[in-house]
């Protein structure tokens, strides 16, 4: 005999109203995040932010919009220092805000893909409450990764409303022209979002009953606005070239590609791992290259023998793989291991485990552990905001995650330093200098130490922790 099933007005997880549940997923997005306010500028934050003349308007924002580089993001970005002048926790407040309408986005979305209110709650939550999202929610910086999926949310939304049974052709011509409007301001926020055709394909392609013909209809006005704005950012846009430069300044396309399969398996992995989290990782060895092509083939593999009977795994397999294949794949980073990037690809695992999440909550007396699951995630995301607020215990973590990184001790010395910490703050960059002593930074840092200690000087201020052109 088949357990006993709860009606769903009896699943305590479950709001009684879409208004109620709208509630409750602002009110876990506020438990989970509201610690980040607590932080303000750093390290990146100061290039990107502070120290940009455009963030405050004028001629600077009217030359760096003409060069077509994330204009929406710099758009924010001076809407801010309307609101808030250069306070940091005005910044974070409208990243914890984008944070919020993405989850309801999110939601919405779940409930016409899952038709399941409570598998819809769940994936929202889920999605709420990933705790690697603080290097987009708690820092400054992670605003254009933010923006960008909120966008493409919103894309994929709209692309919904436009395909329901029904609908008149003229109601289907706004939800479509309103879904490329959406990718638009993506791609505006963050090139990356150029990637949403294929994404659109994948959700097509593991949606019952899908037919080639129907994924080329649904398909083709959004992947010829990618192509169009693709070359109109290359052609136009002296930033992305640069990049680019950068990039095979690196690696060239191939060892990047190796690398890549040696670190996606270990950035992905990240989602089950939070005491992993860091603001800074190793790269991965040359050891780990066969193991991470070997994982990602196999993850390939199964979401290809899932594809008939349960294409909402497909679709939370694949997900994360076309959504950082843009900058996972031929083009060299920086940093390999990064968190970031892993915001949107949480979306497709986030609507799979709800739909799994609910089935296991529908057994009677499984309320209780739901909601246990929910608090300890709302509680390992309010640890990772208070990290990220907190700089000198940021750099602590990063230096015992990556212990080999003289950006890590260096950056670590600076923010124990701008924190008073004068002690700690030589420690850390004896450590760094140990590890590379003819870095000519870290040098001037030591210098910068040693004399705002014997009050000769003021406490160095914290740099970028990268440096892209």
């Amino acid at each position: 005999m088949p357990a006993a099933r709860l009606p769903a007005s009896r699943i305590p997880l479950l709001p009684a109203t879409e208004p109620m549940a709208a509630v409750a997923l602002l009110a876990l997005c506020l438990a989970a995040w509201a610690a980040g306010l607590a932080g303000g500028f750093q390290y990146d934050d100061l290039p990107n932010i502070v120290l940009d003349p455009a963030t405050a308007g004028g001629e600077a924002l009217r030359e760096r919009l003409a060069n077509g580089f994330r204009p929406l993001l710099r758009l924010s970005y001076v809407a801010d220092h309307a609101l808030w002048g250069f306070e940091g926790t005005g910044f974070l407040a409208t990243n914890l805000a984008l944070h919020a309408a993405t989850v309801l986005a999110v939601w919405r979305l779940a409930l016409g893909r899952l038709a399941d209110p409570l598998a819809a709650f769940l994936a929202a939550a889920l999605f709420a409450l990933q705790p690697a999202h603080a290097a987009v929610v708690s820092f400054a910086s992670g605003r254009s990764t933010g923006l960008m999926t909120l966008g493409l949310v919103l894309a994929l939304l709209a692309h919904e409303h436009a395909w329901r049974e029904g609908l008149a052709r003229a109601r289907r011509a706004v939800f479509e022209a309103l879904s490329l409007v959406a990718f638009a301001l993506a791609v505006s926020a963050k090139e990356v979002a150029l990637v949403y055709p294929l994404l659109l394909t994948l959700w097509e392609a593991t949606r019952p009953g899908s037919t080639a013909g129907r994924i080329a209809q649904r398909v083709a006005w959004p992947a010829f606005a990618a192509l169009a704005g693709a070359a109109l950012l290359w052609t136009f846009g002296p930033r992305l070239r640069e990049l680019a430069g950068y990039s095979l300044a690196l690696a060239d396309p191939f060892e990047a590609l190796a690398r890549h399969a040696a670190a996606l398996p270990l950035s992905l992995a990240l989602w089950l791992r939070p005491w992993a989290l860091s603001v800074e990782h190793p790269a991965p060895g040359v050891n780990a290259m066969l193991p991470g092509a070997l994982a990602l083939t196999g993850l390939l593999f199964a979401a290809l023998a899932l594809r008939r009977r349960w294409p909402l795994a497909t679709l939370a397999l694949l997900w994360p793989l076309a959504m950082l294949a843009p900058t996972h794949t031929l083009i060299a980073r920086l940093d390999w291991i990064v968190e970031k990037p892993l915001y949107p690809a949480w979306i497709g695992p986030a609507l799979a485990l709800g739909a799994v999440l609910a089935a296991w909550l529908r057994r009677p007396g499984r309320a209780v552990p739901g909601l246990v699951l929910l608090a300890v995630l709302t509680a390992t995301c309010a640890w990772r905001a208070a990290t990220w607020a907190d700089p000198p215990a940021l750099w602590r973590e990063a230096t015992e995650r990556a212990p080999l990184s003289l950006r890590a001790w260096h950056n670590r010395a600076l923010a124990e330093s701008a924190a008073g910490r004068d002690a700690e703050a030589r420690r850390s960059v004896e450590t760094a200098l140990a590890l590379d002593a003819d870095a000519p930074r870290t040098q001037a840092l030591a210098l910068a130490i040693s004399l705002a200690a014997s009050d000769e000087a003021p406490s160095p201020s914290l740099p970028s922790r990268s440096s892209p052109p």
